[in-house]
């Protein structure tokens, strides 16, 4: 007589093992899904449409919310340095009472508290102007290069070589130092030899140019203390 065994398989129901891969699947897709929604979320302060109230210079300006915003990638005349009022000028002319559009890079604030920002305004045909690299192409603003925030570093070196080929704006009356210059990788910034900045520029920042043109055509700045 057959002794039946202890040990009974129980029934699995309508369980597939076929079926796990899909919902691993459908599982991934949907992890995938939500972490993109995380990365391309957009910080409560980046907002489209707001407008200009005032223009404090040629690189910084006002909204109509309270916000300051400081543009990301150049640098424009202070007051008392030629060309300052003509770029600011130039800039209300562009922006000012006009609706913008914010655009980010890596950081979202200076030192200063100011927003950090790339800015487009439509013109009246409804074209789309990039404020920052409008500043550039007229001559009115100088590259000011300063990572993280390079998303259109060669765009900007692009534009400023155009703008000094052209001797427009400040480039008219700027007259670089033909003499060697030193430069400082982090800042983009490049001074006369004697500068008293060059001795805090740590060794491995250190880069030597020819003269102001070839360091103006990398992108680097002069300094504002030796204005080579």
């Amino acid at each position: 007589m057959k002794r039946e065994s202890k040990f009974v398989r129980k029934p699995l129901g309508n369980f597939s093992p076929f079926r796990l891969p899909f919902v691993a699947a459908i599982f991934l897709v949907l992890f995938a899904f939500a972490s993109q929604r995380q990365l391309i979320r957009q910080p409560k302060e980046a907002r489209s449409g707001l407008k200009v109230i005032k223009v404090i210079d040629g690189d910084t300006v006002v909204l109509s919310d309270g916000r300051t915003v400081r543009y990301i990638g150049i640098d424009t005349p202070e007051f008392g340095q030629p060309f300052y009022e003509a770029a600011k000028n130039f800039n209300r002319n562009l922006v000012e009472n006009k609706l913008v559009d914010l655009e980010f890079d890596v950081e979202r604030y200076d030192h200063y508290g100011r927003l950090l920002a790339y800015v487009f305004v439509r013109d009246k045909s409804g074209r789309r102007i990039f404020v920052n690299g409008e500043m550039i192409r007229n001559g009115f603003a100088r590259t000011y290069t300063k990572p993280p925030n390079v998303k259109y570093s060669d765009l900007f070196v692009k534009l400023q070589r155009e703008a000094m080929a052209s001797h427009r704006g400040l480039w008219s009356v700027y007259k670089p130092t033909r003499l060697a210059v030193v430069g400082n990788k982090r800042t983009k910034v490049f001074h006369r030899p004697n500068c008293s900045l060059v001795r805090k520029i740590s060794h491995q920042n250190l880069v030597y140019f020819q003269n102001a043109e070839k360091a103006l055509a990398e992108g680097f700045q002069p300094c504002r203390v030796c204005q080579p």
